[in-house]
């Protein structure tokens, strides 16, 4: 076949996933036979709730499995409206639910649905990989406004003013973060609430709560319907089955907004994947309604936290790295800069990622793709045997580096 087909400039400017681009290095060096230790996943490695295999189970042994309604089942966008409710205090109809397939599936609909070319989204930097690709893919411009370790890797009031103008469509918070773990509380949130409300009326909020449940040492996810005055009727939720409750595979997201902007993202979706996977929508139910997930839940959450707590003692070992403690999610944020400026051995986080992956088996993510060069991602959902023992192959490597 002929070598010179001509893609779109769409297509050209998106690039691949950093993650999933460590994830096909250390398949290659593990089919290799070598030992890789994996920092890069981010993804539990629990398998989901009893009930959510057994109701997959069940389903596909006992009924026919046909196409499921583009917007979701009944079932579970009424499961989703009363769990959501929950958590937001306020009350969601089922014509205010999409689900699709995963939450940056939902993401993606929200952003074909409602942005127009030039429409910015500001989003703080370090962010989640694929905010700007998407935000791009759908003709709009990512404005990035870079935060700090010095404010807990949070956007503030003074950082985001400046940014907020009248072409600003949607500001997104991501709260516990990827990649950072950080998260924003209740005064925070109203904050920025009141920055949105007073600077730009015509601007939405789009809150990704998918680490929602997997936050430690008492901190609370605080529901930015709650917190934000002056915009609750402007607040859109991104939400999902994958890290709470071990779900990924199974690919259920869903949004919660106005009617107007479900029905118009269910049409797109009807014109792409249509509705999510019947089986995957039926374990979502059970992720949702059975009373017996929440100890299992639990369960997970109190291994992340002693995980956590492993993964900062094993890096506190390693010359040339600093980290803060996350208030959730699965993640550490290194910042690894002295060993990529100066006198340092390598140039770049990316180089860097590279040479700890080749040269020490651990697989990480460097921090550029996410908008913060300098740093490492390392994912925690993994045993405690693979992290102690990949931070101190981490530690032993970098004692091997110059640092600046």
């Amino acid at each position: 076949m002929t070598s010179d087909f001509a893609i779109s400039k769409r297509a050209a400017a998106i690039k691949p996933s950093a993650t999933l681009a460590v994830s096909a290095k250390a398949a290659e060096l593990r089919a290799a036979g070598k030992e890789v230790l994996s920092f890069a996943a981010g993804e539990p490695d629990f398998k989901p709730p009893t009930a959510v295999r057994e109701a997959v189970a069940k389903a596909s042994l006992e009924e026919p499995i046909h196409y499921a309604p583009v917007p979701g089942t009944p079932a579970l966008r009424d499961a989703v409206a009363e769990e959501l409710g929950a958590f937001h205090q306020r009350a969601f109809a089922r014509g205010e639910v999409l689900v699709s397939c995963g939450a940056k599936h939902s993401l993606a609909n929200l952003f074909l649905a409602a942005l127009d070319p030039g429409d910015a989204v500001v989003v703080g930097a370090p962010y989640w990989v694929s905010y700007p690709a998407m935000v791009g893919l759908a003709g709009g411009v990512p404005v990035t406004v870079s935060t700090s370790r010095a404010t807990g890797w949070k956007l503030t009031p003074e950082a985001l003013e400046p940014v907020l103008g009248p072409k600003t469509r949607f500001v997104i918070l991501n709260s516990p973060s990827n990649p950072t773990g950080a998260g924003y509380s209740k005064s925070e949130l109203r904050a920025l609430g009141e920055v949105v409300a007073r600077k730009t009326p015509q601007a939405w909020i789009v809150t990704d709560d998918i680490y929602r449940n997997l936050v430690y040492d008492g901190f609370e996810a605080t529901s930015a319907f709650v917190a934000m005055q002056g915009v609750t009727d402007r607040i859109i939720a991104i939400d999902g089955v994958s890290k709470t409750y071990a779900m990924t595979g199974h690919r259920v997201g869903f949004m919660a907004g106005p009617s107007t902007l479900i029905s118009a993202a269910s049409r797109i979706q009807s014109q792409t994947t249509s509705g999510a996977a019947t089986l995957s929508q039926k374990a979502a139910v059970a992720a949702l309604t059975d009373p017996s997930v929440s100890a299992e839940v639990d369960a997970m959450r109190t291994a992340f936290a002693r995980r956590r707590g492993l993964i900062l003692e094993g890096l506190a070992a390693a010359p040339g790295v600093e980290v803060e403690k996350p208030d959730g999610a699965f993640y550490v944020f290194a910042d690894v800069s002295r060993h990529v400026a100066g006198t340092a051995k390598h140039d770049t986080d990316i180089e860097l990622a590279t040479w700890l992956l080749e040269e020490a088996l651990v697989a990480t993510v460097p921090g550029t793709p996410f908008g913060a060069p300098g740093h490492l991602r390392l994912s925690y959902a993994t045993d405690d045997a693979s992290i102690e023992e990949g931070c101190r192959r981490v530690a032993k490597a970098l004692k091997s580096l110059p640092t600046a």
